[in-house]
């Protein structure tokens, strides 16, 4: 039996606002979020672009981790 997970659609715009970016640099895919995956519904010219919402808070959450992170300087000894 396989294990069906629901995912919840977003449009660009909330998942922009989300990560603190433009929608451009989530449309194209820039600035660490080439891993998100983006569905397109409709077709033609009024083509809509959305995210999976729990991919956007898991890129969300690593963003903080990593910046919660302690940063380690090394000393020049000389």
């Amino acid at each position: 039996m396989s294990l069906i997970r629901k995912q919840t659609l977003i449009n660009l715009c909330c998942a922009a606002r989300m990560l603190d970016l433009d929608e451009s640099t989530l449309r194209k895919g820039q600035a660490g979020t080439e891993s998100l995956t983006q569905v397109r519904r409709g077709n033609g010219r009024r083509q809509r672009v959305s995210l999976i919402l729990e991919e956007v808070i898991s890129l969300k959450t690593e963003w903080i981790e990593t910046a919660q992170k302690p940063k380690s300087f090394s000393k020049l000894v000389g």
